[in-house]
């Protein structure tokens, strides 16, 4: 498909976002107490890309499950995790499809770190399906994105939220409402971005 191959190229060659590493959100809710791999033992990064938050958490004692549809990116996630000489599950899936071979739930923590805001349409409920799918009761869902009002925001951006890349204020509680309960975790209003944590009711 065109945007695997999108990704893949971006993945070989430049993918701003892959300078991140593990994500602050994340580390804050490790460090805080709120999640421990006796708790939340099993863990996915729904769009995992090259693994730095995989391989963090698998480094911490969770089985750790990472998914993603560039085979370049996974390529490069198996090797930060050699690195690390930790082994964490990754697979190579479309998290829009109604099932990923390999990948079974109930997952304690799901993490999404700027996947669903970067689909549209049928595809972002197909995801949203997912999510659904791989939890159980009182998982926790952790999804940072671009977010707020497309009326403020540019039609194309390099450095981060546009009209075409994000997720307006209200989308996530029309997505989840039903199921879960919705927290504003952390928010940047100057760089339009976001992170909610959720429990599966």
């Amino acid at each position: 498909m065109v945007a695997e191959r999108i990704y893949d190229l971006m993945y070989r060659y430049w993918a701003p976002w892959d300078k991140v590493g593990v994500r602050r959100d994340l580390v804050n809710l490790m460090d805080s107490g709120r999640i421990d791999p006796d708790r939340y033992p099993r863990t996915i990064d729904l769009g995992c890309g090259t693994g730095a938050n995989v391989v963090h958490l698998a480094s911490h004692g969770y089985d750790s499950w990472g998914v993603d549809f560039s085979e370049v990116a996974l390529r490069k996630a198996a090797k930060r995790a050699a690195e690390a000489e930790v082994e964490p599950h990754l697979v190579l899936g479309n998290l829009t499809a109604r099932s990923i071979p390999g990948v079974d739930g109930p997952f304690d923590l799901i993490v999404d770190f700027g996947t669903l805001d970067d689909l549209r349409g049928e595809n972002r409920r197909a995801m949203t399906n997912t999510v659904n799918r791989l939890a159980r009761s009182e998982t926790l869902f952790l999804i940072y994105c671009f977010y707020g009002e497309k009326s403020d925001l540019p039609m194309i951006s390099f450095k981060g939220t546009s009209k075409m890349s994000h997720i307006s204020p209200g989308e996530l509680k029309a997505l989840f409402e039903d199921d879960w309960n919705i927290e504003s975790f952390s928010s940047d209003e100057d760089w339009h971005i976001a992170t909610f944590l959720m429990e599966r009711r």
